[in-house]
């Protein structure tokens, strides 16, 4: 490894750092999406989350549903307004 980095040197370019290298590598090899499963890794995620960690992804979770069904809500809202609004026009004319 000594012996690369030397020639690097002796070249004049800088000798890759270890992450890029495993990103060099990783973008050669995972265009498929295989590399992280091939090696027994599931996720891009090097550690395990902890109990808080996993709190704050529920509330998160929670509060994207509650969001959408709010805007669901007022999608309907503003479709029966604008429904409203072409009544009161009608009955006005």
């Amino acid at each position: 490894m000594q012996a690369v980095w030397a020639k690097a040197i002796a070249a004049g370019t800088p000798p890759l750092t270890s992450a890029e290298v495993v990103n060099k590598v990783l973008s050669q090899d995972s265009s498929n999406g295989t590399f992280l499963k091939n090696v027994g890794i599931a996720e891009c995620s090097y550690r395990s989350r902890s109990s808080s960690e996993d709190v704050f992804h529920s509330q998160l979770a929670a509060e994207k549903e509650c969001s959408t069904a709010l805007q669901t809500q007022m999608d309907v809202l503003k479709k029966d307004n604008e429904r409203t609004k072409s009544d009161f026009l009608m009955l006005k004319s």
